[in-house]
């Protein structure tokens, strides 16, 4: 139940039994008459809107240190192509080849690329901060690599590291892709974590909670995130995550109509027969791998 209190005349509870999720998970849908009659009074089932900040405080780090790490996100020279090994003769495939990163964020992936014996090397980033501190990194590497804020040319092969979790229109960009892909080119995709996966709401900067997207709402989460950022957002959405569970990525790649050529998802604690087990799999795909070739 969530329950909405409205004028002193009396209360309105609404039951919500609709699922949205694409594992099977109830999602509590909100109707408009009652949104725009909630106060600070809300409750959600037996707990108010304040007792859930603080239980969900209970399980984040203080405001004042770092952000707790986040593997797979922040790199250095040492791991840089490391999430590349998944994918089969990977060096091979690459070399001679004019490979565009997307969503190259600081440069490391696509100056390993150009070390790796690729033929030309281009990122394509569209936030400006990071934009300029890969152009600082390759001045400094000194090596001619291109950086440009949206995709131009065409290319033999196309590589997207831990982006794809935030497209917030896959099948436009999936579309651009396609666009600048030679035939017989490939895109190697590889992310994590997926929507419903135990930190698939990408908010482990400030909380080591699993699946906290499932159990607090969504109101909850981004009001104690509010501690951690100032940029004012209020939804995952606006917080750039594009809530890519396992079966969304699985229709979208469909629709490009390119050929899977490998696909691999990785599990929690590499239990990868989970990712065999319909609706469950979606709990505990931690990571994905997959190759599309344009024939």
């Amino acid at each position: 139940f969530w329950t909405a209190r409205t004028s002193p005349g009396g209360h309105r509870i609404a039951r919500f039994f609709a699922c949205k999720s694409s594992c099977g998970l109830a999602v509590p849908l909100r109707s408009s008459t009652i949104q725009s009659n909630w106060t600070q009074k809300r409750r959600f089932g037996l707990i108010t809107e304040r007792m859930g900040i603080a239980l969900l405080r209970v399980f984040c780090r203080p405001a004042g240190p770092p952000d707790y790490a986040m593997k797979g996100v922040h790199y250095d020279d040492a791991d840089t192509l490391a999430r590349t090994t998944v994918f089969p003769n990977f060096d091979s495939a690459i070399r001679e080849k004019d490979v565009l990163d997307f969503g190259c964020g600081h440069g490391y992936q696509t100056i390993a690329f150009l070390q790796r014996g690729v033929k030309s090397a281009t990122g394509v980033e569209i936030e400006p901060g990071l934009l300029a501190s890969a152009n600082v990194r390759a001045a400094e590497a000194g090596l001619e690599v291109t950086f440009l804020p949206q995709m131009e040319g065409s290319y033999d092969v196309i590589y997207s590291q831990n982006s794809f979790e935030h497209f917030l229109d896959p099948d436009r960009i999936c579309s651009d892709m396609l666009a600048h892909l030679r035939p017989g080119g490939r895109i190697y995709i590889t992310f994590g974590c997926p929507w419903l996966a135990p930190y698939g709401a990408h908010m482990g900067f400030f909380t080591r909670l699993p699946w906290v997207n499932l159990l607090c709402p969504e109101r909850i989460v981004m009001a104690v995130r509010a501690s951690y950022r100032s940029d004012g957002a209020k939804t995952y959405l606006e917080c750039g995550v594009g809530k890519m569970s396992i079966k969304r990525f699985e229709e979208t790649i469909k629709r490009t109509g390119l050929r899977i050529e490998f696909c691999r998802y990785i599990c929690v604690r590499r239990m990868n027969f989970l990712g065999r087990i319909p609706i469950i799999r979606e709990l505990f795909i931690n990571r994905v791998a997959c190759v599309l070739a344009r024939d």
